[in-house]
């Protein structure tokens, strides 16, 4: 295995005996269409129309090339470059059918015109010597700029083209792969090639004999190839250092770093992880999906958390590359909280009574704000009357500040009608989970209706006609409901006690 990776490509090629094979004449190579198309060589057509392949008339089998069909001053050509191993002759049949001495079908080596035909010409077979190296030949039927006559075309067939220099040329479908996928290596070599033989370094199998071989790489790495074929005369190669470049799927992430204790009023926090070797990108997951979402496919990222989300969330990475997804890391365990507020005043005051300083918050040390607030004192004459929202804002040593609310009602009596003490209805405990018990210590002797109210005033219990005496104990279960503040209304003819409740 290699790494430092550089592209070399070396193609030689020398007339040697290759599997034992006896040095003999190469052999021409034949165009004479039966395939159907222009697939054998790599033919080039062009002018104002194509060549194209006929089964009309051939000099032999069934297919020959004709040339298109073109209008006054103009072309139709047909060419090939093609390697020429040793000096020979090229010949070919031809036919036309053209205005004679004006319409012509003309026959170039390298752009110099060989020969060229006109008139009704039949079949007939031409040869012209090239010399070893790289040619061009051209077929060009040719109109002049008035009169058609005859069919108007060329036709060429049975190309006899001089013995042909191979080269060793192969393609894969990517050099890029991974552990233990299949790789078809596809043999390009120009040429009659008859052999082929194949060297995979670190490959399985590490060498082949046939002409298109399918291999796995079981590790990963960067690898040789190299190609050997043979026209049974002359031998090419083409080899390429570190062509194949094997990977795996990557190994399991580093954990994430980042803060693990966070106040859900911040809205976002950012995560990293160290950086591995071959990843394109990486995957965060963020767990329970509702906790938020990930920003940040590097590795950085930010995490998007939900308003609504209070509670433990993990966050892990994997790393990604062309192999796919690797393994993800450990989890960073974060939590996701504000500070436990809560807030429980007296429920009404008179608009006489003296301003007083507000109690029933947990925990100490922050502060209140609303009408008739000042320092933490509330100014019933100041609030006015009425019912008046009070808030306590309480940041921890974290710097995460969390807020309750609760209301006094400013009454221009200085209690209820002559409802029995309060101290005389208990409600525990207080606060709750939503299962409570209200206990009367005294006897009302009257029917009384009991409801109980959200902050939005909204009745979220009702049950009427309840004769409360010394013995009145009644469990109310409300742990269906949302967290939060409630208000216990018991009414009657002589009775109207409101009491606060606090659902944990």
């Amino acid at each position: 295995m290699k790494r430092g990776k550089f592209l070399s490509v070396l193609i030689f090629s020398t007339v040697l005996i290759f599997n034992s094979v006896q040095a003999q004449i190469k052999t021409e190579s034949i165009e004479d269409w039966e395939t159907g198309n222009m697939s054998q060589y790599d033919w080039q057509t062009g002018g104002q129309a194509d060549w194209y392949i006929t089964d009309q008339d051939p000099y032999e089998g069934v297919y020959c090339a004709q040339s298109g069909l073109i209008y006054d001053n103009q072309t139709s050509w047909l060419s090939l470059e093609f390697d020429v191993y040793s000096a020979e002759n090229i010949s070919f049949w031809l036919k036309v059918s053209s205005e004679q001495g004006w319409d012509f079908l003309r026959f170039y080596i390298d752009g110099n015109m060989i020969n060229d035909w006109s008139g009704e010409v039949s079949w007939q077979q031409v040869s012209y010597p090239v010399s070893a190296g790289t040619h061009t030949f051209k077929w060009e039927y040719y109109k002049d700029g008035s009169i058609s006559s005859g069919a108007d075309a060329a036709w060429i067939d049975y190309i006899v083209f001089p013995p042909m220099e191979i080269e060793a040329f192969f393609t894969t479908d990517t050099v890029y792969y991974c552990e233990n996928d299949i790789v078809t290596f596809y043999d390009q070599s120009v040429g009659p090639i008859t052999e082929w033989y194949w060297t995979f370094e670190g490959g399985m199998p590490n060498t082949s004999t046939e002409q298109n071989p399918e291999v796995t790489y079981e590790n990963e790495g960067e690898w040789d190839v190299i190609l050997h074929v043979s026209d049974g005369v002359e031998t090419s190669t083409m080899s390429i250092p570190d062509y194949m470049t094997i990977g795996s799927v990557p190994e399991i992430a580093p954990t994430p770093t980042g803060i693990s204790l966070l106040c859900a009023s911040w809205g976002s926090s950012s995560y990293s992880t160290t950086g591995m070797s071959g990843i394109t990108s990486y995957d965060w997951l963020l767990e329970p999906a509702n906790a938020g979402t990930v920003a940040g496919t590097s590795t950085n990222a930010t995490v998007i958390w939900d308003e609504n989300f209070l509670g433990d969330a993990t966050l892990k990475v994997a790393g990604i590359n062309y192999c796919g997804v690797g393994e993800y890391s450990e989890p960073l365990n974060i939590s996701v909280y504000l500070p436990e507020v809560s807030l429980m005043l007296i429920a009404f005051v008179s608009i006489s009574t003296p301003p007083f300083q507000l109690t029933g918050e947990s925990p100490p040390g922050g502060e209140f704000s609303g009408p008739g607030v000042s320092n933490g004192m509330f100014d019933p004459a100041a609030a006015g009357l009425g019912e008046h929202i009070i808030t306590y804002t309480y940041t921890d040593p974290n710097y995460c500040t969390n807020s309750a609310t609760d209301m006094i009602t400013v009454t221009e009596f200085t209690g209820v009608y002559d409802q029995p003490d309060y101290d005389e209805l208990v409600i525990y405990p207080n606060p709750n989970n939503g299962n409570f018990t209200i206990k009367a210590g005294i006897e009302i002797n009257e029917s009384v209706d009991l409801r109980i109210y959200s902050t939005l005033n909204k009745i979220v219990f009702e049950e009427k006609n309840i004769d409360v005496n010394q013995d009145f104990n009644k469990n109310i279960n409300l742990s269906n409901l949302a967290k939060g503040i409630y208000y216990v209304h018991i009414t009657g003819s002589k009775t109207d006690i409101v009491k606060k409740i606090i659902i944990r």
